[in-house]
């Protein structure tokens, strides 16, 4: 494939994929908005989902995120009461990070409300659409899967 080609390519895709997650997130987005808070914010607060205790390193790594960038973001979660800082009873030194009461009530109103989010716009599909969404969805992730492999 040629540089122009796959370029295009990689263009297309990005755009495509922002477009489907600016729609599935749109309802959200407004919700965040409200509070001051964004996307990462939202997704900080589903990866603490189930009593999880993650580090700032962890966070670094799973968002992809700078750890100075990740200490503003959860500072702001902090000041919102939707997650604590917690010492580590094996290291002193590292810093668990975990949802409250209220971020786990927060997090619960706002995934049921991208799911319906969701919904809404999937029902316009019909079935062979779906299975289209759902095959290109299994697609995606076993790439994936293969560029993490390098």
């Amino acid at each position: 494939m040629q540089n122009s080609e796959l370029l295009s390519m990689i263009v297309d895709f990005t755009n495509v994929f922002n477009e489907f997650n600016n729609k599935a997130f749109k309802f959200i987005d407004a919700q965040l908005n409200k509070t001051g808070l964004v996307r990462t914010h939202f997704i900080i607060l589903h990866e603490l989902v189930g009593g999880k205790e993650l580090s700032m390193s962890d966070l670094s790594e799973i968002l992809h995120v700078t750890k100075p960038n990740i200490t503003v973001l959860i500072d702001k979660l902090v000041k919102l009461d939707y997650v604590e800082r917690v010492n580590n009873s094996q290291d002193r030194r590292v810093i668990l990070i975990r949802l409250t009461g209220k971020g786990e009530a927060f997090i619960g109103k706002s995934s049921e409300e991208l799911i319906k989010s969701v919904v809404q716009l999937l029902d316009y599909l019909d079935q062979e659409d779906l299975d289209v969404v759902k095959q290109t969805t299994q697609a995606m992730k076993t790439l994936i899967a293969k560029l993490n492999k390098k």
